[in-house]
């Protein structure tokens, strides 16, 4: 049969799934407080048929059972013995279910509720339920009790659930498991308040059995099967919520890691970049004349020292009112003219050496170097280079003694060089 179902077209396979879907939920519909082999034969559906359609039906994705009220909704289990064989159970989960596998959906649809058969106390049970991300069911409406009880079918001698007895102010009475102690009337009929079913001691926990019977208290220390149960809106089951918080780390650790080595990329780049302009601007000819010479700022007893206090002797050129230019020697024995300006109350110290400064930076055959400066309290000094020949002045107008004047050639050549060096400037 299911070889034959495989050879289905698609518009069959649709029509088969919604035909079986509408017999199976309408059988079930009416007999939910019976048990599952009950129900599986009110359905009247052949085991082998049912497999073969469900597993064609969920691999299409076209089947999807809806909330049928004291059924779980979250899986449709089959039981077939035949030939000593038993295969359960096929699940089908419901639209938008939340519930883990091995869980199945309670009436409200925020809890989540699942039956372990191994007998244990109830403390046992307890801790299992808590490893699993839950803990013993807490009920807390009949609804949710009759789902329980028909989960718990398959134990004859009941299950755990959550309620515990405790003492309080009032004498004993008891708790669930989840730290409430919400008590409902239509659980204990005839009872008001929460220390009814506490006969016998504290020591005195809450089964459930598939009969008439609501709960019943029984010695903690019995083994019995269990039901337990987790909140959906806490979604905190078994692992779920640790892989949630390994997967946000991963990505929040993968978004800083990230950032902080686009950053450093950024930075090193950035720095490289840096070197080559600064290495492109030194190999430029035109910016090389721009570098800054080995020029300093002297002090006024320093040029006191190397003009032999300005003596008329090594004046060059000028006198006291304006200024005058002095000769000097340097300690490494090189010649320099120092000039002294007039003194003058608007330019600043700091004017005055940026002023300096640009002029130092230019670097040319026909421009006259300059050595370095000095500003003292109002004067300011000026160390040039020492020009051998002297001024042009004195060669153009004053033949010095023991020269002669300067032919028309030189004079050219003198002119040349000088539109050159202002042609720099």
């Amino acid at each position: 049969m299911e070889g034959k179902l495989v050879r289905l077209q698609f518009p069959l396979l649709v029509i088969s799934c919604l035909v079986f879907q509408l017999r199976a939920s309408d059988a079930i519909l009416h007999e939910s407080r019976r048990s599952l082999e009950s129900r599986k034969e009110a359905a009247k559906v052949d085991p082998t048929t049912w497999k073969a359609i469900i597993r064609l039906c969920l691999q299409h994705r076209i089947l999807v059972w809806k909330q049928i009220e004291g059924i779980p909704s979250y899986e449709l289990a089959l039981q077939e013995e035949s030939q000593g064989t038993k295969w359960s159970a096929i699940q089908i989960p419901t639209a938008g279910a939340l519930c883990p596998p091995d869980w199945i959906t309670g009436p409200d649809k925020n809890k989540c509720f699942r039956y372990i058969g191994n007998p244990q106390s109830w403390d046992v049970s307890e801790a299992y339920c808590k490893s699993l991300g839950g803990h013993l069911a807490a009920l807390t409406s009949f609804q949710e009790l009759s789902s329980v009880q028909n989960l718990c079918g398959e134990s004859n001698n009941g299950c755990w659930v959550g309620g515990r007895g405790v003492n309080s102010t009032f004498g004993a009475g008891w708790k669930w498991s989840d730290n409430t102690s919400h008590w409902n009337e239509s659980i204990f009929p005839n009872c008001t308040n929460s220390s009814c079913h506490i006969k016998n001691s504290v020591d005195s926990c809450t089964l459930v059995t598939n009969g008439s019977t609501f709960l019943i208290g029984e010695r903690c220390n019995m083994s019995h099967a269990s039901i337990c149960m987790i909140d959906i809106e806490n979604k905190c089951y078994h692992m779920h919520c640790h892989k949630e918080y390994l997967i946000i780390l991963a990505v929040v650790s993968g978004l800083i890691l990230s950032t902080t080595l686009a950053v450093v990329i950024w930075l090193l780049a950035y720095r490289r970049s840096k070197r080559r302009r600064r290495s492109r601007k030194l190999s430029n000819p035109a910016a090389s004349a721009l570098v800054p010479p080995s020029w300093k700022v002297f002090t006024n007893e320093e040029l006191r020292s190397i003009t032999k206090n300005f003596s008329e002797g090594n004046r060059l050129l000028g006198d006291a009112k304006t200024g005058g230019t002095y000769s000097g020697l340097l300690p490494d024995g090189s010649r320099v003219a120092v000039k002294r300006l007039k003194r003058s109350t608007f330019q600043r110290k700091k004017e005055f050496y940026s002023e300096i400064g640009r002029v130092a930076r230019l670097h040319h055959p026909n421009l006259v170097a300059v050595k370095g400066c000095c500003y003292d309290h109002g004067d300011r000094y000026i160390v040039y280079e020492f020009i051998i020949n002297g001024p042009l002045d004195r060669w153009l107008h004053h033949i010095p003694r023991g020269g002669r004047s300067l032919d028309w050639a030189m004079r050219m050549k003198i002119a040349t060089t000088l539109a050159q060096g202002i042609a720099y400037v």
